[in-house]
């Protein structure tokens, strides 16, 4: 067989492996998958009174909540029992530089954690909402965007960040916290709350039948990572990613947190059709 020949088979054949039933990219395991298999357990960063996100059951010690739903899924993909290691959200870039724990849901990349800590995909689309009597039917950012519109967002957060770019000729009042912004709405010093779904349809509910949540066009979002102990290739971190993937489009991560909404009191039917997460 000729040099040229022969290549030309090598590639056929390591096509034919790679097109087969079952072939996967390998991806390695690396230091922090080693250690949590060796160990025998995946410990995931938890802290109470954060539904949807983690919530205690003070009489059984039992955990719940969306982020709690995922820890339990991927330590059983990885093979091992789930230990929940309660922090902060302070504290967790540090317990997980400290090997205190091996990976923390729904926290928010930035430049200057990822100096410490590896980031996955976005885990979930937080999209920009807006809670406003439920008459109005908006149904895209352009009806908000007009001086006799006011709107209100707690001043510094992301939605504040995003109403200041996309709502640039409404009238905006930016108070102090997210309740300051409820008793406006309420009040009728605002005619509109701008919030991230998860925030929204937990306001929502609290405000009654008279106000309603819209998702309105063009959709945008902040996008919610997960933080995991930084390795020297990021495998780890590409590890869950490969999961995250799966179970994104599967819809699994969308069942998780719609489940969860049901600790603050908000049913699928509370949501509006068109939000997604």
């Amino acid at each position: 067989m000729n040099r040229r020949k022969f290549i030309q088979t090598t590639l056929l054949g390591s096509a034919a492996v790679m097109l087969a039933p079952g072939f996967s990219w390998a991806v390695e395991d690396g230091a922090t998958l080693k250690s949590i298999k060796d160990r025998g357990a995946l410990r995931i960063g938890v802290f109470n009174g954060t539904p949807p996100y983690y919530q205690k059951n003070l009489a059984t010690g039992e955990w719940d909540g969306f982020c709690v739903s995922m820890g339990r899924d991927l330590a059983e993909y990885i093979g091992v029992p789930l230990e929940m290691v309660e922090t902060t959200w302070g504290n967790s870039v540090m317990d997980l530089q400290g090997g205190k724990i091996d990976i923390m849901f729904a926290l928010s990349n930035n430049p200057e954690r990822a100096k410490s800590v590896d980031f996955t995909e976005a885990m979930m689309d937080n999209v920009f909402t807006v809670i406003t009597n439920k008459d109005r039917e908006v149904k895209n950012w352009e009806e908000l965007n007009k001086s006799e519109i006011r709107v209100t967002v707690d001043l510094g957060s992301t939605q504040d960040l995003f109403a200041r770019k996309t709502l640039p000729n409404c009238t905006l009042v930016a108070l102090k916290g997210a309740d300051e912004t409820v008793i406006a709405l309420q009040s009728g010093r605002a005619d509109a709350i701008v919030q991230v779904a998860l925030m929204s349809v937990v306001t929502a509910h609290k405000l009654g039948s008279k106000f309603k949540v819209f998702v309105p066009e063009p959709l945008d979002s902040q996008p919610t990572t997960i933080g995991v102990r930084k390795d020297e290739k990021g495998e780890f971190r590409d590890y869950v990613d490969v999961w995250l993937k799966k179970r994104r489009e599967e819809g699994k991560v969308n069942e998780w947190i719609v489940s969860s909404l049901s600790l603050v009191g908000v049913q699928p039917s509370d949501l509006p059709p068109t939000l997604k997460f």
